[in-house]
């Protein structure tokens, strides 16, 4: 399965997010890493994927941030990149699969990228009105 199959909106997801800029990058590792620690995100809820589709996920996540990469490893050396890759991955898998999670937990895994204006598609649970 290549990239070019991941779905439209999980591609405008990846799209919008690689181009956020270093500090809203930097705010949403911040913030990830203390809802960690308090409890208040579990990575455990992350939807699983088979290998096909995890592999055009990354490969589309990796591809995006590649432009970036001398830049986001210059600001945080060792974890500026693999953060900005990894925060945006299990974003993409939760729009991905959205409807398989509770609207808590998709809020959990997608809800600081609205914050910075990265538009996430609404949670079966809760249609646009």
């Amino acid at each position: 399965m290549s990239s070019s199959l991941v779905p439209p909106d999980v591609a405008a997801f990846v799209a919008a997010a690689s181009r956020l800029p270093l500090t809203a990058l930097q705010e949403i590792r911040h913030a990830t890493a203390v809802a960690v620690a308090s409890g208040a995100f579990d990575h455990a809820v992350v939807p699983k994927f088979d290998a096909a589709r995890f592999s055009a996920l990354d490969k589309l996540v990796r591809d995006s941030f590649h432009p970036r990469a001398q830049e986001l490893r210059a600001a945080r050396p060792g974890g500026g990149l693999h953060s900005a890759i990894s925060r945006t991955t299990t974003a993409a898998q939760a729009i991905w699969k959205r409807d398989r999670l509770s609207a808590e937990e998709y809020a959990m895994l997608t809800g600081v990228f609205p914050s910075y204006g990265v538009s996430v598609p609404d949670h079966p649970e809760r249609p646009a009105g």
